[in-house]
């Protein structure tokens, strides 16, 4: 401090005005500086706390004034300028700027620690994290019980991608600071990176106990419970967060999302008009999110014109592709050769795949890059393509010149679906697979000409919790296959051999698993063996869109889906499949019963007709 005289009484006021900010009465101190000021309009000490209180209180522009003017009478003391960069962090200066000021400081006290603390903070936006490292290592050696260097450490070591180190370094932080909720919320955020839900539901609670007024500890509630597939809870939470900070953008985009999952989709899609209101201009991880919300109440037109706003959504984890020839918006291209391309999982790229006879009907030549697997089933369903697994670079840029134009095989909607309408009138199916191969598999199916044939699926490879909300274990789906008398084939990839014990054992010859057929990755396998089902009961996954896109009936089980549904009951990008809501608030196992009710009804008056006309039969 820079006034040093002893019965000083402005000196004395500042050491009182210092001993109320230990105690957190900021205001109080703040008065206090204010009598300093009034007194010693040039007192360097007195202008600088004074500005340090209007950023603890929340006025960062006018702390940024005061400490400016403290700096400009004293231009020596290392620890104005230290609080001028926390200040500047309030205000989001940029990186570079911080570093400056972090470093003017650290040239008048090497050791001052808010400075170097700061500095380790800016590093790691700069994703410099071998030097922030050191010096967030440096402070805790110093002092092992620095709460801020632990939060700031943990914050970087997420960055750096190092979440399972991460998650010790919050947790020490609220070991040292139990009342500060930040330390918590970083804690949640690194526990959902890591997946490691359970943990973070013991840990959530406590924090709600704690903090039941913080709309950001009840905003990661919201998150933790949307990654558990919760929905009545998430959506409970995310209102509640909203309410607490209503023009929040993020707290806006999660309120939307648990919305929509729930199935609230008009509500939805209010709420995500203001998290665009809100929002940073050009977010386009709002616009993806407005996107899915318009699509769910079937406004295709302005779903389809944000629909590629999911590839600059990290969230969303898409491959985006990139080309030195530009991308194809809908121009003739009858004397030209396009590239199509695909960004998800196969299901997204099958579904996609049935606009594809509308763009060979206009292009000169069509070219179809995908995975190995999916590229050998659309080259036998397309021939007069050239189908072939993606030609790109660790940085998927392509690594292929023989096109003129490329487009993403989602994205074909825009041109092709741009309406409800369209899809009724869209053919179906345009997929093929092999006759024979499907008639020798349904030779190989005892009883099949007295009964129907149904194929059935329970589950993805991938059981995250957020995804095996809504799929069925073995014994789960056992009930529907042991409800009515009729040949049952598994449909199911990769089950595993207690599965397969299980069924044979539960369900006795009518159970059917086909062992030299890889559903996985032999799509023609697995497109002949759907093909010859009547019927098909799949939960959400390729199994089902395969059912969907040779015209195979299927009952298909999962959440919701707008890029699917559109807003209808029922896909519209499959005619002959109906899609079923498990209950939000119970396990998948008890909606079982609604899936055989509605099977019953399908097959009341079954023949094999349908089934035979496919095979040609």
């Amino acid at each position: 401090m820079a006034t040093q005289a002893a019965n000083n009484p402005i000196r004395e006021k500042l050491l009182k005005g210092i001993s109320l900010q230990k105690t957190g009465e900021y205001e109080k101190a703040q008065r206090v500086y204010k009598q300093v000021v009034k007194k010693a309009p040039k007192n360097p000490d007195g202008l600088h706390l004074l500005g340090v209180t209007y950023r603890q209180l929340g006025f960062p522009k006018r702390a940024l004034e005061y400490i400016q003017k403290a700096i400009a009478l004293s231009p020596n003391q290392s620890v104005f300028y230290a609080n001028l960069a926390r200040t500047m962090m309030d205000l989001g200066s940029d990186v570079d700027s911080l570093l400056a000021v972090c470093n003017k400081a650290l040239t008048l006290n090497p050791k001052e620690r808010e400075a170097r603390n700061i500095k380790g903070i800016a590093l790691t936006k700069k994703k410099e994290f071998e030097e922030a490292e050191l010096i967030f290592q440096s402070l805790i050696v110093e002092d092992p019980d620095n709460k801020d260097a632990y939060r700031n450490f943990g914050t970087l070591l997420m960055d750096a991608d190092r979440e399972h180190h991460a998650v010790n370094f919050f947790t020490k932080a609220v070991m040292l600071e139990p009342d500060n909720p930040e330390n918590y919320i970083l804690r949640a955020r690194c526990r959902i990176k890591l997946k490691q839900y359970e943990p973070s539901q013991y840990e959530l609670t406590e924090a709600l106990e704690r903090f039941p007024d913080n709309g950001d500890i009840k905003h990661e509630a919201a998150r933790l419970l949307f990654c558990m597939n919760e929905s009545n809870l998430a959506v409970h939470y995310a209102r509640l967060a909203h309410k607490a900070d209503p023009r929040d953008f993020h707290k806006c985009v999660t309120f939307g999302v648990n919305l929509l999952m729930h199935g609230d989709s008009k509500e939805a899609l209010d709420v995500m008009k203001i998290a665009k209101k809100y929002a940073p201009a050009g977010n386009r991880t709002v616009d993806w999110n407005l996107a899915l919300a318009y699509l769910a109440n079937g406004d295709l037109k302005n779903g389809w014109e944000l629909h590629t706003a999911r590839f600059d959504d990290p969230a969303a984890k898409l491959i985006r592709r990139t080309f030195d020839v530009p991308a194809w918006e809908g121009e003739d291209i009858s004397d030209k050769t396009i590239l199509v391309w695909a960004d998800q999982g196969l299901g997204d790229a099958i579904k996609a795949g049935t606009m594809l006879p509308e763009l060979i009907s206009l292009a000169g030549k069509v070219i179809v890059e995908l995975s190995e697997k999916g590229a050998k089933y659309f080259q036998y369903c397309f021939p007069e393509t050239e189908c072939r697994a993606a030609q790109m670079d660790k940085d998927f840029a392509a690594t292929a010149s023989d096109f003129d134009l490329h487009v993403n095989i989602g994205e074909l909607v825009r041109f092709f679906r741009p309406t409800l309408e369209s899809f009724r009138q869209a053919p179906c199916p345009v997929y093929s697979f092999q006759k024979e191969r499907a008639v020798e598999y349904l030779q190989r199916l005892k009883g099949h000409e007295e009964k129907p044939v149904i194929g059935f699926s329970w589950r993805s490879r991938n059981l995250a919790v957020n995804r095996a909300r809504y799929y069925l274990s073995a014994p789960g789906i056992a009930p529907v296959l042991e409800s009515r008398d009729a040949i049952f084939v598994n449909l199911q990839y990769a089950p595993l051999e207690k599965e397969a014990v299980f069924f044979r054992e539960r369900i006795g010859d009518r159970f059917n698993i086909l062992e030299d057929v890889d559903l996985f990755d032999d799509l023609l396998g697995a497109a002949a063996l759907t093909a010859c089902c009547d019927f098909v009961v799949s939960a959400n996954t390729s199994v089902a869109d395969m059912a969907g896109i040779l015209d195979v009936p299927c009952i298909r089980f999962g959440q919701q889906e707008p890029p699917l549904l559109l807003g209808q009951k029922n896909p519209p990008w499959y005619p002959s499949m109906t899609y079923m809501h498990p209950y939000t608030d119970k396990p998948c196992a008890e909606f079982v019963p609604e899936i055989i009710k509605e099977m019953d009804r399908q097959l009341e008056n079954w023949t094999p007709e349908r089934r035979n006309k496919r095979l040609g039969l």
